[in-house]
Parts: structure tokens; sequence; C-alpha cells
């Protein structure tokens, strides 16, 4: 009985070490949607549960409103959640004033996790087959106006 235990125990924090690994490979995303109609709304659900269900992230939303597509959507951060990517659908998605979906990390480089990386690729595929290639994906390394988003939302605690 005690061996069997023990046995348990072992597969127990096994299994516990093992989802632990698993939730901190996936990737930590906020998705901000910042679109004004139902229509766009709706489709920014269907967006979002399309990467939720891919199984890579941990995954948030915000719907907020904004004067301007380049107005800080977030503010500070009131909490103490960060995030490795913040995916923005920017105002003006809709009419196609702003043609992008906007991908907001820390600058990319060598110290990068393979996770992210793999998670802009796949969500760069999902807005170009998703929009029949309508929209783009934009990175840091794409955009200087998003390197001053990176910027903004570091300093005030929402990237990681």
């Amino acid at each position: 009985m005690r061996k069997r235990i023990v046995l348990l125990s072992i597969i127990a924090l096994g299994t516990l070490s093992a989802l632990g690994a698993l939730a901190q490979s996936k990737v930590d995303l906020l998705l901000v949607d910042e679109t004004q109609t139902l229509q766009a709304s709706l489709m920014v659900q269907i967006y979002a549960r399309a990467l939720q269900e891919s199984g890579l992230f941990n995954f948030e939303a915000k719907i907020v409103r904004v004067a301007s597509s380049y107005d800080d959507p977030l503010g500070v951060n009131p909490t103490d959640k960060r995030y490795e990517l913040i995916v923005i659908v920017p105002r003006g998605i809709e009419d196609g004033s702003v043609p992008q979906i906007w991908l907001i990390t820390k600058p990319i480089g060598p110290q990068t996790r393979p996770e992210l990386l793999t998670a802009i690729e796949l969500i760069r595929q999902r807005v170009a087959q998703g929009s029949g290639g309508l929209f783009k994906a934009l990175t840091v390394l794409d955009d200087g106006a998003l390197g001053i988003f990176s910027s903004v939302f570091e300093r005030h605690g929402w990237l990681k």
C-alpha cells in the first residue's frame, strides 16, 4: 500500500511538473479590440477563438474605445499581469484606413523565446489567410510606430 502511495505521488508530481512546463511554454497574449462596429467585433471574436484553440496562448482580451488608432489603448497597467505579445486590432480596420493588425512585443532578438516567434508566425499566417490577403500582421520589426507602442506598453507595465 505504501509503495502505491509513493508511486502515485511521484506520478502526480511528474504530471504537475509537465503541466507547469506546458503552461510556461505558452505565450501570454493580450488581444486589444479597438473596432467600432458589431460586424468587425464579431470577426475579432472569431479570430480570437481560432487563436485560443491553437493551444499556444495564455489568452486574455480587452475591448477599448480610442479616438484614433494611434492613441494608447491601454494606459497604465493597474495589475501585475504582463504579456509577451499584445495584438491590437486597430480602429480603422473596418473601413480599410488601417489594413494591419499590430503585434507588439519587446524588441525581437536572440533572447526571444522560440514559442513567441512561432506564435507571431501563426498569427501572420492566420491574418493573411483569414482576410484573403487584405490585411497584414505587422511586428515591431516592420513598423517604427509599433516600436513606440512597445516602449509605451513596457513603461506602463504591460509587456514582460
